[in-house]
């Protein structure tokens, strides 16, 4: 990993792979960290938090899910609402046509002026209206 930007936006795949523990969860580690230490600014949309909290839920259960978000508001990960983002993620969609909540993840990152971070697959190879940063390469 190379230097922490200075604001870190958390999509979903990354949350995820960090709370089940799977590859590249270490990197994950490292931003969540420098979150925790004030060394950067951790910022996630609403849209991606539901993402993680129906996908830990489906797989462990709604418990285990709302207590990793609560410990990601106690480490200091900073919400961006909808309202924040929704005309941008539109947007997104129209020029490079990523899932909604991928569009929502480069919203929230454009919003704040920090860099995405990202899984290993594919869908923000065209981006280059923000900065990207991959947490693994290709999918779990």
């Amino acid at each position: 990993m190379s230097v922490i930007p200075d604001r870190v936006v958390f999509d979903a795949e990354p949350l995820i792979a960090h709370a089940d523990a799977e590859p590249g969860s270490d990197v994950v580690e490292e931003y969540l960290d420098a979150v925790a230490l004030g060394e950067t600014i951790g910022y996630a949309s609403y849209v991606n938090l539901s993402e993680f909290r129906y996908t830990i839920a489906r797989k462990y259960d709604r418990d285990t899910a709302d207590e990793y978000l609560d410990w990601l508001t106690d480490l200091g990960i900073e919400t961006v609402t909808v309202s924040d983002a929704w005309v941008a993620a539109s947007e997104y969609v129209l020029q490079y046509n990523p899932a909604l909540g991928d569009s929502f993840a480069l919203a929230t990152a454009e919003h704040v002026g920090g860099t995405l971070l990202v899984g290993g697959d594919d869908d923000y190879d065209e981006v280059s209206d923000v900065p990207v940063e991959r947490f693994r390469d290709g999918s779990a």
